[in-house]
């Protein structure tokens, strides 16, 4: 996969900084284009010049630091406006590889499991969206934030129930398998929620046929260099076993498609994967 462009939407008066080591270890891997965007949120400012020339400054920094890690094409823009608005129409425009935000933005309020504008861009956005998770120590204070883990792609716990959105996440974990992971966890589960009518025999033949796709994963991903490759089948609710699972292998990312194979037509983001971004301690990367 060949990462041609990225959205970096940017709290810089919150906790920007603490997402840089992220997103320096993402544009080391190779990313054609990197934009950045900070969105002066107009309920927050009367639009004081001073503060567009600093942000500016700072913006312009970010820039010469993922031009240092190798991203020939860095553009950066200072706008006002509604944050997750401006975002989800710049994403619209010019549909990007990746969306990468942070899960806390100016707030950092500690019993939020996600920033409202975060929150917004993950509900209604097309395109695929890293999370990168945030440990918030004082609330309302930048500088006690900072990223749950040193790098992203060392453990990589990888869910799929075979469907369209999760088949589109195989392309990125061929991409992140540049970053050297140290294991990488495919798991499936067989949600009893689906399977209540379901005969013992039925089941079998689900977890034998499911069996074998993931050994085909597992084929699939093994000559990438993962030192690694393990696959799990299990049964039970799935949001429970996913985050049993997570608990036990402390994955530092979990990557599933945006929607299962149940998800109602209209709903832009399954029950599961809405429960494994609020409940995970790992950044979390959704693929549409």
């Amino acid at each position: 996969m060949k990462m041609d462009s990225m959205l970096v939407p940017l709290e810089i008066h919150g906790a920007a900084a603490a997402m840089a080591p992220a997103v320096e270890e993402i544009a080391r891997l190779g990313v054609e284009r990197v934009e950045l965007l900070y969105v002066i949120n107009i309920r927050e400012t009367a639009g004081d010049p001073g503060i567009h020339a600093h942000d500016r400054e700072v913006m312009a920094g970010w820039t010469k630091r993922l031009e240092t890690c190798g991203v020939p094409d860095v553009g950066a823009e200072v706008v006002a406006g509604i944050p997750w608005i401006e975002i989800l129409e710049r994403a619209e425009a010019a549909l990007p590889s990746l969306i990468v935000m942070g899960s806390h933005g100016r707030s950092l309020i500690p019993r939020m499991l996600l920033g409202s504008q975060t929150e917004n861009v993950l509900a209604h956005a097309t395109v695929p969206l890293l999370i990168l998770r945030l440990t918030v120590m004082k609330e309302g204070d930048p500088t006690a934030c900072t990223l749950t883990t040193d790098r992203i792609f060392r453990r990589v716990l990888y869910l799929t129930d075979f469907s369209g959105d999760a088949d589109r996440c195989i392309p990125f974990i061929e991409w992140m398998a540049g970053a050297r992971p140290e294991r990488l966890v495919i798991m499936h589960v067989q949600d009893t929620r689906r399977l209540w009518t379901a005969s013992q025999e039925q089941i079998s033949e689900f977890n034998r046929k499911d069996a074998a796709r993931l050994a085909d994963l597992k084929q699939r991903f093994e000559p990438l260099g993962i030192p690694q490759v393990v696959t799990m089948l299990v049964t039970g609710n799935a949001i429970d076993e996913i985050l049993g699972v997570e608990e036990t292998f402390e994955p530092t990312l979990i990557v599933m498609g945006a929607k299962g194979r149940h998800s109602a037509i209209r709903s832009l983001l399954g029950g599961v994967t809405g429960a494994v971004v609020h409940g995970a301690r790992a950044h979390v990367l959704v693929v549409r």
